[in-house]
């Protein structure tokens, strides 16, 4: 049988959000539970053109994945585009999804409140008061520098209140 009279299994591996994975991958190809042929991706992918037609396994490992496999039925020959997709394996100390909001000791989370109060009861000197003392506690929080930034604009310092805005969406 020449490449043409054989099912060819072209296989795309993909994270659980769809991209393909960088991470190089084991790729295993096992007919009725007997691995027939291995291959590692090069950019995500691994290609294999099986002797034979019939029902097989797809196993892959990466490294930060959990293992996966997928079973697959080729009983014509041409190239079959087949996507495994893996999930990442989080260690210990990571959790998944979104990292979380930054978290404010609590006299800065107490003076950035009472800053956020003043300044929506339009205390323009109070607000600065709180929020000047939040900003010392915690310069590089964006929540605070955000609160910052509207009081600035409340005070008319446009060019100031643009920096800060700024910083605090970069963070």
């Amino acid at each position: 049988m020449t490449s043409g009279d054989r099912p060819e299994l072209s296989i795309t591996v993909r994270s659980a959000s769809g991209g393909v994975i960088s991470t190089p991958a084991n790729v295993q190809l096992y007919q009725n539970g007997v691995p027939i042929q291995q291959s590692s991706t090069s950019h995500g992918r691994a290609f294999f053109v099986p002797q034979s037609f019939g029902n097989f396994t797809i196993a892959v490992d990466a490294t930060g994945y959990k293992s996966a496999q997928k079973d697959i039925s080729a009983m014509i020959p041409g190239r079959m585009e087949i996507d495994v997709y893996l999930e990442r394996d989080l260690a210990a100390n990571e959790s998944p999804g979104v990292p979380g909001k930054p978290i404010l000791a609590p006299k800065a989370q107490e003076a950035l409140t009472k800053g956020t109060e003043a300044l929506q009861q339009g205390k323009l000197d109070d607000a600065e008061k709180y929020i000047s003392k939040a900003v010392k506690l915690a310069p590089a929080n964006p929540d605070v520098l955000y609160v910052q930034g509207m009081l600035l604009m409340k005070q008319r310092n446009w060019e100031t209140a643009q920096t800060v805005l700024q910083k605090s969406d970069q963070i």
